[in-house]
């Protein structure tokens, strides 16, 4: 791999040990991946912040990182932590699990990373611009940069994602290369999609049938922010799906020659239809769980719009999780404010998967989301269920 003569003086600990380590590991990375060079990123994202997922491990890389007082280079960002870091209490926490995720926040805010706690940094004003290089890890915010907004990520590890924000570099390979960003297969949409959750549908089955392609969507008829971002994460989590291509919608769409997608494959009803009833409810739920990807202020409208009239039942409880940022706007402070009183809990900073309030606490959950079903269904003692968000509060407001 060519490196500059500056990027060899790092390499070579000319700049401290800590950062000629986190350059080491981009490098590795390249050399494994046949990158031929090095290049600069704008912004980084990074995971591994929940302490439900990186535990007691993570400080002794911060220890490592600490010895020579690095500060990242470029904008950075935090994923969701395992808890709402101002009602942690309330989520029902433990002492031990928010002392440490507190710790975990504090040291990367030493770093000079934001603590938006969100996996949807591109809801909260970091939208990146179509073209660029970035070092994203959260895998449905990745889908969401490459695909809606035509910037180029791979799908970064924390540690990896860290090391860019440090250096402000990643290896040049994979969806950083305009050959690698071609569709592979062609999925000609015969079903009718119209919620967020027929979107989350689509990418959950795609995913788990054809993971690793990218793919060239064909009959979808519309494609807000929050439709897209239901599609990225599903076949983000079902099949490690870095990208996608949606006829008339998608940024990079009309650079692809149709006649070179050898193989279409049909999503019917029929399809839609066998995943919602894989995931049909079974018994009667306890938690509904709103928010994987976090949710926008367009999606917090909806459900007040549902329940302003009405009252929850009682023996069901529900959380939506946001990020902190959304929870500013004024009419979402007022919306949330009488969702609240209404036994409705609006958590920020994380989310049902990340946490582990849902896992301790509930047996039956139910969401529009098909990532969070992937994730919550791998804990065999949890049942997950999926159907459309209008449907889920219908059943349990009256």
């Amino acid at each position: 791999m060519y490196l500059t003569k500056e990027q060899e003086r790092i390499l070579e600990g000319e700049e401290g040990e800590s950062l000629s380590k986190m350059l080491q590991l981009i490098v590795k990375i390249g050399e494994v991946n046949d990158a031929e060079k090095l290049i600069s990123v704008n912004s980084a994202q990074i995971a591994g912040v929940s302490y439900l997922t990186v535990g007691d491990a993570i400080f002794s890389f911060f220890d490592m990182i600490n010895k020579d007082n690095l500060k990242v280079k470029i904008p950075s960002w935090l994923n969701p932590a395992g808890m709402d870091m101002g009602r942690y209490k309330e989520m029902g926490i433990d002492s031990l699990f928010s002392k440490k995720q507190i710790q975990i926040i504090e040291e990367y805010r030493k770093l000079g990373i934001k603590d938006t706690l969100t996996c949807t940094p591109y809801l909260v004003g970091h939208e990146p611009k179509f073209g660029e290089h970035v070092a994203w890890s959260e895998s449905s915010a990745v889908s969401m940069a490459n695909s809606y907004f035509g910037a180029r990520t791979n799908r970064e590890g924390g540690p990896s994602s860290l090391a860019s924000a440090l250096t402000g570099l990643t290896a040049e390979y994979g969806l950083h290369l305009p050959e690698n960003r071609k569709p592979e297969v062609l999925i000609e949409v015969d079903a009718v999609l119209e919620s967020f959750a027929d979107f989350s549908v689509l990418g959950f089955w795609f995913g788990e049938n054809q993971g690793g392609k990218i793919p060239f969507f064909r009959g979808i008829k519309q494609l807000s922010i929050e439709k897209a971002k239901s599609l990225s994460a599903a076949m983000a989590a079902s099949g490690s799906v870095a990208m996608y291509h949606v006829e008339y919608f998608t940024p990079e769409y009309k650079k692809i020659k149709k006649e070179d997608l050898t193989e279409t494959i049909h999503f019917t009803e029929e399809e839609k239809k066998s995943i919602y009833e894989r995931f049909k409810e079974q018994d009667n739920i306890d938690l509904i769980a709103i928010g994987c990807p976090h949710a926008s202020k367009k999606e917090i409208k909806m459900i007040y719009n549902v329940v302003k009239s009405k009252q929850k039942k009682s023996d069901v409880d529900i959380m939506i999780f946001t990020s902190r940022k959304v929870l500013t706007d004024e009419e979402i402070v007022s919306i949330v404010k009488k969702m609240t009183k209404k036994g409705i809990k609006v958590y920020a900073d994380t989310c049902m998967v990340v946490s582990p309030v849902t896992r301790q606490n509930y047996r039956n959950i139910i969401t529009n989301s098909s990532k969070a079903v992937f994730y919550l269904s791998k804990n065999k003692e949890t049942n997950v269920f999926l159907d459309t968000l209008e449907n889920i509060l219908r059943r349990i407001v009256r």
